[in-house]
């Protein structure tokens, strides 16, 4: 004699058969959609990665502001100034820069 308890377990080995079938579809359909918009927009791998949050962007280095040519040491002007610089001008070490012309159409 088949008591409720064992009917009721039965029935759910069955809903958690049909859910694990179901999952697995839908997964299978979610990953195809991804690669075909993958192919579409020609995302790269590390873009992917990226996007999923697998990868982290490294931090751009600050370009050099200040540079002696003498020693060749450059700071960014963040932070505390460095022992090279102490007690002199930071004019006089200031890197030149000058701005890159711009126009649309054009690289920048």
């Amino acid at each position: 004699m088949i008591t409720q308890l064992q009917d009721l377990q039965a029935q759910l080995r069955e809903l958690n058969t049909r859910l694990a079938d179901v999952k697995k579809d839908e997964r299978a359909a979610y990953l195809a959609a991804v690669q075909e918009h993958v192919a579409l927009y020609g995302i790269t791998e590390d873009e992917l990665l990226r996007a999923a949050g697998f990868r982290k962007s490294r931090k751009r280095r600050a370009p050099a502001k200040y540079y002696d040519p003498s020693s060749g040491k450059s700071w960014s002007g963040h932070g505390p100034r460095p022992k090279w610089l102490e007690g002199k001008n930071l004019d006089d070490f200031l890197v030149e820069r000058a701005a890159k012309p711009w126009w649309p159409g054009e690289e920048a």
